[in-house]
């Protein structure tokens, strides 16, 4: 069961977007881009309206656009909208803010230290309080003979 645990922590790490070194190439990277609001009146046309922030991977990363290859779009009013890859030019004049998807071993720890507790919870949940021992089995009465 340990090893099961252990595994599915490893596959199912978790990933958040963290800032880039500046200066540092982002082409087939995933990345999420936060739009000004100007980004998002722009950019109707291509993704629709009151969009928030993109998701997706950088195909092109030039001094002053990203082409992105999208993943999903969310609009401000929560709303998300998955795709399947569609490019879309983005001044980076647009982006108030970007995020580059990495590992974070402090929120998968953290993440795989609740999933143990709960198992191990549940684990003497189910497992009784009983002191075993249990019947003779069929046809002994328990008494000597």
């Amino acid at each position: 069961m340990a090893a099961t645990a252990a595994s599915l922590v490893c596959v199912c790490g978790c990933y958040g977007y963290i800032a880039p070194p500046r200066g540092q190439s982002l082409v087939g990277r995933e990345v999420q881009l936060s739009l000004t609001d100007s980004g998002s009146v722009v950019l109707a046309s291509a993704i629709g309206p009151s969009a928030e922030s993109i998701t997706g991977r950088i195909v092109v990363d030039t001094a002053a656009t990203y082409v992105v290859s999208l993943s999903s779009v969310r609009r401000r009013g929560g709303d998300e909208t998955e795709w399947r890859g569609e490019r879309v030019l983005v001044a980076r004049t647009l982006i108030t803010d970007i995020g580059a998807r990495r590992f974070s071993p402090t929120r998968t720890a953290l993440f795989s230290g609740v999933v143990s507790a709960g198992l191990v919870a549940a684990r003497f949940a189910f497992q009784g309080r009983g002191s075993g021992g249990g019947g003779g089995g069929v046809g002994q009465s328990g008494s000597p003979r």
